[in-house]
């Protein structure tokens, strides 16, 4: 049965991507990130993260519905101003991150559709091929998991219930990626690997992005690149230099 909170979100296509993320508030998002960046800068850096992330599914967007799953409760019209493209809103429910990752999937799959991806609102550069790429792996595996850098995965996708794989003591280390794996080795359900990227947690992996986008095409991760060069020009929150 479907949970209450889905009732009058209808399947309009045979895949979906859920987007997890926090509503963007000042002083309580990107917090891993200051006193590098004050806090307004962190909300800004995540409202961009987002409008970066929406421009790429928007070129890819036919092949799916988008749903938002959100924390904390609260007023959600910054997330709906940018990602318009979504078809529905809902709180994150559960207990730990692994839960509500669980729930999301069980609860999007419960509506019809074939296959889903959820995606994290850490990637900037995320690639719409990575998004098109992933739904064709789960027409082979059961599920499919994409890396990042620092040991964790920033996709997840599944065309079945695979609760057992999110039973992890601990979210947001550096084993969260190979605790997983062992869980899918453990399960009776097939899955596949897909491409590794930066997420962007702690002012080491903010560095990083700044550097790989001065040498990008300026077409990729507009809002993201614009925000670093306004941020550039003021003095830096701790001392340091954005671009060392």
């Amino acid at each position: 049965m479907c949970s209450y909170r889905l009732w009058g979100v209808k399947s309009l296509k045979d895949n979906a991507v859920i987007l997890f993320t926090r509503i963007p508030i000042i002083g309580k998002t990107k917090t891993r990130l200051q006193p590098f960046l004050t806090a307004e800068q962190c909300c800004l850096l995540h409202k961009a993260f987002l409008a970066d992330i929406h421009k790429t599914l928007q070129q890819i967007n036919s092949e799916f519905d988008l749903i938002v799953f959100y924390t904390p409760n609260g007023d959600i019209r910054e997330l709906k101003g940018l990602l318009l493209s979504a078809v529905s809103f809902l709180p994150q429910l559960g207990n730990n991150l692994g839960e509500k990752m669980d729930n999301a999937i069980k609860d999007v799959l419960t509506l019809g559709y074939k296959k889903c991806l959820l995606i994290g609102s850490d990637i900037p550069q995320l690639e719409s091929d990575t998004i098109i790429e992933s739904f064709k792996m789960l027409d082979q595996s059961d599920i499919v998991i994409c890396p990042t850098e620092d040991g964790g995965y920033y996709l997840i996708g599944s065309k079945c219930p695979c609760g057992e794989i999110f039973e992890l003591d601990e979210f947001g280390t550096f084993s969260v990626f190979e605790n997983t794996l062992d869980k899918l080795k453990s399960s009776d359900k097939s899955y596949a690997i897909g491409k590794t990227a930066l997420d962007i947690d702690e002012p080491s992996d903010f560095k990083k992005l700044a550097k790989l986008l001065k040498s990008e095409s300026a077409d990729i991760c507009v809002h993201t690149r614009q925000a670093i060069q306004n941020f550039s020009g003021q003095p830096p929150a701790d001392g340091e230099a954005i671009y060392d």
